[in-house]
């Protein structure tokens, strides 16, 4: 994995150019390569999960009809409403004038289980509508949209103390901040990243998987907070030929930018077979017939 300013660094080293002007234009590009990568490899990459209370949570005035998406939404995987311990999906329809129809059906309009959902702006519609009483809890699945990279590497400070197996770090003379919870932590001399699930103070915060490698103890290992892009763990570099590339046109270096120019595409090309979508990442497909998905919540077809 590479964090945002590692991404940079390496452009400027590839262009052995670190003026401040050109460190600015390998930002800007290495930030057009991550979506430009996102976008070509959908929603295996940048699928992520929100939750809502029905009813409960419904758009003011809008009686159980409409939901806010989340903040960062693109399209929609999945939406189920889970009651008890059973998942009931609902169909998207896309056709607005087919929404419209089911939508103003007064029959039978109020349930507990949503039978159809329609995106609109910044909201989702269900169908049957809820009761009032109802305080399910809804799932949205979807592709989003990730935030801009914009976080220079943070790293002052040292570890005093992080255990094989934990997730509470604690550092000294570091200045740590809420506003880096969702990037990702290493200690330098171990390599690998942990993402950071919350913040307790300056000197406090706790990684969302427990750390595997060797416990510090009082110790002063350095480390490094970084802004990290939803990529694939073999495609971070794919950006950076993206940012040599455009610089090189830029500076009208033909050779150059035509030998990142093939690095990008062949890269691109590789990444897309390798993890494009999920019958071609890195999930085992099974062997033999295909067989149809069935809920397992159902009664087995043959028992009446």
């Amino acid at each position: 994995m590479l964090s945002f300013q590692g991404m940079y660094d390496l452009a400027s080293s590839l262009c052995s150019d670190d003026d401040a002007t050109n460190v600015t234009l390998m930002k800007n590009f290495v930030k057009i390569g991550v979506k430009k990568l996102q976008a070509q490899l959908g929603l295996y990459i940048t699928e992520e999960e929100r939750t809502f209370t029905m009813y409960t949570d419904t758009i003011t005035g809008l009686s159980g009809l409409a939901y806010y998406l989340p903040e960062n939404f693109k399209s929609l995987t999945d939406f189920y409403v889970t009651i008890g311990t059973v998942q009931h999906p609902a169909e998207l329809i896309q056709d607005i004038e087919l929404w419209r129809q089911i939508s103003s059906s007064t029959t039978g309009s109020t349930s507990s289980y949503p039978q159809f959902v329609f995106i609109k702006n910044d909201r989702i519609e269900v169908y049957p509508l809820p009761a009032a009483a109802d305080t399910n809890t809804a799932t949205i699945r979807y592709q989003s949209i990730e935030k801009d990279l914009t976080q220079a590497d943070y790293t002052t400070g040292t570890i005093l103390t992080l255990a094989n197996g934990a997730s509470a770090v604690t550092g000294t003379d570091s200045v740590w901040t809420a506003g880096m919870v969702g990037r990702y932590f290493k200690i330098n001399d171990d390599g690998q990243w942990y993402k950071i699930s919350a913040y307790t103070s300056a000197t406090a915060i706790t990684l969302e998987r427990e750390y595997q490698g060797t416990s510090i103890a009082a110790g002063t290992s350095a480390y490094t907070i970084g802004q990290v892009a939803k990529l694939p763990l073999d495609a971070y570099e794919l950006p950076v030929y993206y940012a040599v590339w455009k610089w090189s046109l830029f500076r009208k270096d033909t050779q150059l930018a035509r030998e990142y120019e093939r690095a990008w595409k062949e890269g691109l090309r590789d990444a897309k077979i390798n993890w494009g979508n999920r019958s071609s990442s890195n999930i085992v497909r099974s062997s033999g017939a295909k067989r149809r998905a069935t809920n397992p919540n159902y009664y087995p077809g043959e028992i009446t």
